[in-house]
């Protein structure tokens, strides 16, 4: 199974501006059958849910933070 994450947005570009962390969520195996050459498309956080959260914090359990991914990828 292959997954992506989504593009960053300019919305997404906002929040880190803004020091905040947005959250997205990874498909699992619990959610749906997957066999070997399915894709799972990460799903973001809503906007509004990651603007208002406090700067700093820590994304919801069970997602993964999108702009810490993105500078990974770039570091590669």
């Amino acid at each position: 199974m292959t997954i992506k994450l989504p593009e960053l947005n300019m919305f997404d570009r906002l929040l880190y501006s803004m020091g905040k962390k947005r959250g997205v969520m990874l498909p699992t195996k619990k959610n749906k059958k997957y066999d070997q050459y399915a894709y799972g498309i990460g799903k973001k956080e809503n906007f509004w849910r990651a603007l208002l959260r406090p700067r700093g914090a820590d994304v919801p359990d069970g997602m993964i933070d999108i702009f810490e991914y993105h500078k990974r990828l770039k570091n590669t």
